[in-house]
């Protein structure tokens, strides 16, 4: 590659451990991935709070919190997960049901499947 000054090569350098420093920090952070829950007792904890949330049932989501904040201190559910879940479950308190449902949706789509010890 040929450049007719040295600010075109300074540039392209630049360039290239700007493009560098991004792939390595998208690498760390996962590229936004969603946090995984991890275990069947986790996914049944999940699936509780779709079932409030479709029902846009306040008794059944404050169970689902209640189970989903026990699962978390049992340090069974990640933190991650959890403040996604939480995320979920205080727009749900707000009255906002589609917005919720929503972003369940997205997080139960983004789970892999769970390993299953014989």
């Amino acid at each position: 590659m040929e450049f007719k000054s040295i600010n075109d090569a300074k540039i392209v350098a630049r360039a290239y451990v700007a493009i560098s420093c991004s792939a390595v920090v998208m690498f760390c952070v996962g590229c936004g991935a969603t946090p995984q829950l991890g275990s069947e007792e986790c996914l049944g904890a999940a699936d509780a709070l779709w079932t409030a949330v479709a029902a846009k049932n306040s008794d059944l989501l404050e169970k689902s919190a209640t189970k989903i904040e026990k699962l978390h201190s049992a340090t069974k559910l990640s933190d991650a997960a959890f403040e996604e879940l939480t995320d979920i479950i205080a727009t749900a308190r707000t009255g906002d049901w589609p917005s919720a449902r929503g972003a369940l949706k997205k997080f139960v789509q983004g789970q892999r499947p769970i390993e299953r010890r014989s």
